[in-house]
């Protein structure tokens, strides 16, 4: 049949006359389902290419507050523009009179709703960027922290669009809340030793400390419970914050990341010191210049400081960049060594206990 045919006499498109031919109630439908649709559309237009559009403008210019605004909305201008439809939808379906009201105040609980979230979103980020760059250790946190106080104030506020009065809630909230500090106090004393730890800013992610019960390792994380320490053999240790604030902790990296490294070692007593004091350095020097890891601007020292049993014993001092250069430095120069006060013919003596035996007469 051409198309021609779907036009009436009076010149009607087909649709125009099928749509008055409907009953009031099936317009009504059909209208809030058009609205709808219509809406959805324009949402999913809007989200993908609209604020795909402003996240790459926000990528491009220096400052954050843009890209955390972009974030915020990211997922959301769907369903804001979804709802504006369904609200002008309402109006066509032939809804009864008694749920008019609770179709409103669900209409005004989903408005809240996505406001909260967008809220929290755009709260949690600006805590983030600014926690950043006063303590960046303390990201975390900020946005834990933020997340709760905007959830719970928006659950307030939806308590009261519900009807629900809120000030014996709150009252009930500060006798339950002593009840849960009572219950979490070992977690609530986590998250303020947590808080304490970054705030004092002696101990970061990246530093490397050794804890008095004896671990070690780089901190990964201060996190609002535990603090991680990733060791040397490369596992991880996890330390309740209160552990942790309360331990005495020695921190390798801080004023500065170089630390002074010494090799204990031990000479003859027949030895010729200055020729020693002399033989170690130059290898000292040596193994520094070729050792990744190795302050090579540092001059090396000796100090000897004890006569010992069987050695006149000193110190080879040389730096290293961080703490973890260590053991490839000492390995080293503890084969550099051997070998070269071997060819200098210092003798490293082993351990020698002379005992004099006394005859009865």
């Amino acid at each position: 049949m051409p198309w021609c045919a779907h036009i009436t006499a009076a010149g009607t498109p087909w649709f125009a006359f099928s749509y008055s031919a409907m009953t009031e109630t099936t317009r009504g439908f059909v209208t809030a389902g058009i609205i709808v649709a219509v809406a959805m559309i324009a949402g999913f237009v809007i989200d993908r290419i609209l604020v795909a559009a402003f996240r790459r403008l926000a990528n491009a210019t220096p400052g954050k507050i843009d890209d955390v605004i972009v974030d915020s909305v990211k997922g959301i201008a769907r369903w804001t523009v979804i709802l504006i439809g369904v609200y002008y939808a309402l109006p066509f379906l032939p809804l009864p009179e008694r749920i008019d009201e609770e179709v409103t105040i669900g209409f005004r609980i989903a408005v809240l709703v996505l406001a909260i979230v967008v809220t929290s979103r755009f709260a949690s980020g600006i805590a983030a960027h600014y926690a950043h760059r006063l303590v960046p250790s303390s990201v975390s946190l900020a946005k834990i922290f933020v997340n709760v106080v905007v959830l719970v104030i928006g659950l307030l506020v939806v308590f009261q669009t519900m009807g629900i009065e809120i000030a014996p809630m709150i009252a009930a909230l500060g006798v339950g809340g002593l009840a849960v500090a009572l219950a979490l106090q070992d977690t609530l004393a986590n998250f303020f030793a947590g808080i304490q730890i970054l705030a004092s800013k002696q101990t970061r992610p990246g530093d490397y400390v050794r804890l008095d019960s004896g671990q070690e390792g780089v901190i990964l994380d201060i996190s609002w419970r535990t603090t991680t320490l990733r060791m040397l053999r490369n596992n991880v240790v996890i330390i309740p914050n209160t552990k942790f604030a309360q331990s005495i902790v020695t921190n390798f990296t801080v004023p500065e990341g170089e630390v002074g490294m010494a090799v204990t070692l031990g000479v003859a007593y027949g030895s010729d010191l200055a020729k020693v004091e002399r033989v170690a350095i130059e290898t000292a020097r040596e193994v520094a210049s070729r050792v990744d890891g190795a302050v090579k601007q540092f001059a090396p020292m000796v100090r000897f400081h004890t006569f010992a049993e069987s050695s006149i014993t000193f110190d080879l001092i040389l730096r290293t960049r961080e703490f973890v250069d260590q053991g490839l430095l000492k390995h080293e120069l503890i084969k550099a060594i051997q070998q070269r006060f071997a060819a200098e013919s210092i003798e490293i003596p082993f351990p020698i206990r002379t005992v004099h035996v006394r005859e009865r007469s």
